[in-house]
């Protein structure tokens, strides 16, 4: 997992922030760090458990979660790397590649959605955290047949929450080289028009195109918006980024500083009873801030304000990684990097986590300490194999 700390010198960050690229692979560590901290909010999260960790992972920071991250660095990673292929190797060599990797990713769901049923026909094993979503089954009732459950399988009908945005990525992955065509022909402005379109022309007809069981909580035509504009983002990160931690721009930093802590203080006023230790600000009446959340900052169906705060909260974040990785590198790199550059492998093992965790004989996860301990140990665990490349073989990452 040692990364060469080199960039190409066609780059023209490279002779500042040259120790944040790796050259052999074409990645930029800091993105690669950022979704190394998804995943660690990911596991806090999907191991619905009160913690050290899940206290700043539930929304607490701002209206932001890990699945806008996820989408949205994903795009831009996809377009750094794919910008560089289309170059070698030419459009339909990366068309290819890409829609291989959709049809991996689709494979991938349906081994984990068939994997659950086989799971919990094992005496002793409850599946229940994986197969249902506050009381709601995600799979066909008990006396349906095989055939039945492979069929709704199939279609991605049903299946762990927990694991439905790889659902999303397996359609948006099959429309990306669609989305690199634009770019290569430099149709930047038109794919970011039309991408805004659809997301706003969705707002009004909430429509689930594919009929997949994860469009209830990633409808693809909202959510490709993120996608979309991160692979733009990505294919022309020499511009964007360069110009995102250029010190000459610090008022586009301290507007979205300010942003950020203001959706902060406005988060911090919506009751948390199991997930904040302490008292919640109450400077907003709770029905009237129901009401801001429901019209502003819905996750489902990505609400404005939620996307200003994501892009608010990159810029910061990518910013202070720029200017000041190496004590932030030498802090939490080690740990978050590797979870980064694995991150699939990552998402995968923690579904057969949360079962692991949810099947063992502790005295019902209400200590804090012991909560605390669990998600450390997951987290810590899975990271171990990716050290050592457990199953790497088997486990695409």
């Amino acid at each position: 997992m040692k990364t060469a700390p080199i960039v190409t010198p066609s780059d023209p960050l490279s002779s500042k922030f040259a120790y944040l690229h790796n050259h052999h692979i074409g990645r930029d560590l800091r993105l690669d760090f950022l979704r190394g901290l998804i995943m660690l909010v990911v596991i806090s999260v999907h191991i619905e458990y009160f913690s050290l960790f899940s206290m700043f992972a539930w929304e607490r920071i701002g209206y932001v979660s890990s699945a806008e991250g996820f989408v949205a660095l994903s795009g831009i990673v996809l377009g750094i790397v794919y910008k560089r292929r289309l170059h070698r190797e030419g459009f339909k060599s990366c068309a290819i590649k890409l829609w291989q990797r959709s049809f991996q990713l689709y494979r991938i769901n349906l081994f984990i959605i068939l994997s659950i049923p086989v799971l919990g026909t094992i005496p002793g094993i409850n599946i229940y955290e994986v197969s249902h979503w506050q009381n709601w089954s995600l799979y066909p009732p008990v006396t349906a047949s095989w055939q039945e459950i492979l069929q709704q399988a199939l279609l991605l009908r049903i299946g762990p929450h927990q694991f439905q945005v790889i659902g999303l990525y397996v359609v948006l992955m099959a429309l990306a080289p669609l989305v690199l065509f634009c770019l290569q022909r430099q149709k930047t402005l038109l794919l970011i028009v039309m991408s805004c379109l659809l997301y706003g022309l969705n707002h009004k007809l909430h429509l689930r195109i594919t009929g997949a069981g994860f469009e209830r909580g990633f409808p693809s035509l909202t959510w490709q918006l993120l996608f979309v504009n991160g692979m733009a983002v990505g294919y022309h990160h020499e511009k964007v980024l360069g110009y995102l931690i250029d010190r000459k721009n610090k008022i586009l930093i301290l507007i979205a500083g300010l942003i950020c802590l203001a959706f902060l203080i406005l988060n911090l006023n919506k009751p948390s009873v199991i997930f904040w230790p302490w008292q919640t600000l109450s400077l907003i009446d709770p029905v009237y801030l129901q009401e801001i959340y429901r019209i502003w900052f819905q996750k489902n169906n990505l609400g404005l304000g939620r996307i200003i705060n994501n892009i608010a909260l990159f810029i910061v974040l990518y910013y202070a990684l720029s200017h000041y990785w190496l004590p932030i590198n030498k802090a939490l790199g080690w740990l978050l990097i590797p979870l980064g550059q694995a991150s699939l492998y990552v998402f995968i093992l923690h579904v057969y986590f949360i079962i692991l965790v949810s099947n063992t004989p502790l005295p019902g996860y209400h200590n804090f300490f012991i909560n605390t301990g669990i998600h450390l140990a997951t987290i810590l665990i899975i990271w171990a194999m990716v050290k050592y490349r457990v199953l790497f073989k088997l486990i695409p990452s």
